[in-house]
């Protein structure tokens, strides 16, 4: 199994590693810690189209004195997310748009998955810290490794990781490939991660599960 971000989460309740319970308790503390970060309307995130990850680092680095941006979600090929400051981000669209690279400001309120996160991880690594969790039924395979985990103490140190670390969904997906993973089961809301995988390999099964009818179909 594996997740998007929150979705990781998710994935870890599906292999009987959280409870239900313990997973909705989680995410609303998560949701509240990462929101409030960040003041509301200083952070934002910013969609790469078109370019690999390396060209992307190279900018980075070599503007590293102009802005401070970060890679936080490597979703797809010719997908990548950034996360920074919003003065930030508008000088790093402008060196992009410079280098006539496609990118799109998302309508997201807080710059999630880098180093702005940092109060967020203090209060999740508290709350992570006094659960139990079990040793999961089937490998999760990690948003911040791209490997599979399943040691408790593993996934803890992850999980609170997870919140400052980029999700590397595209080899997350390349790594199931390489092991011989043709279908891919998506459970909703919608289709995006579907669309992601369809982009790394146009060969995949993908099938989605929005409501019960499409579990029943399944």
């Amino acid at each position: 199994y594996a997740g998007h971000s929150l979705g990781e989460y998710s994935a870890l309740a599906c292999a009987d590693s959280l409870t239900f319970s313990q997973t909705i308790k989680l995410l609303k503390k998560r949701g509240s810690a990462m929101q409030s970060a960040v003041p509301r309307g200083q952070g934002g995130m910013l969609a790469v189209l078109g370019s690999d990850i390396e060209i992307i680092n190279k900018i980075l680095e070599k503007n590293k004195n102009i802005f401070n941006c970060y890679v936080a979600n490597d979703n797809s090929v010719g997908q990548v997310v950034i996360s920074a400051n919003n003065k930030d981000l508008e000088r790093f669209s402008i060196e992009l748009t410079n280098n006539k690279i496609k990118n799109i400001k998302l309508s997201v309120s807080a710059p999630f998955h880098c180093k702005l996160m940092n109060s967020a991880t203090k209060i999740m690594e508290e709350e992570i810290s006094t659960l139990e969790f079990k040793s999961p039924k089937v490998d999760i395979i990690s948003n911040v490794t791209s490997e599979p985990i399943n040691e408790t103490s593993i996934i803890k140190k992850l999980l609170i990781s997870q919140i400052e670390k980029p999700v590397r969904w595209r080899e997350i997906i390349n790594y199931m490939i390489n092991k011989k993973i043709n279908k891919f089961i998506e459970i909703g809301p919608g289709k995006v991660l579907s669309g992601l995988v369809k982009r790394i390999n146009r060969n995949a099964e993908l099938i989605q599960i929005n409501d019960l009818e499409d579990l029943k179909k399944l």
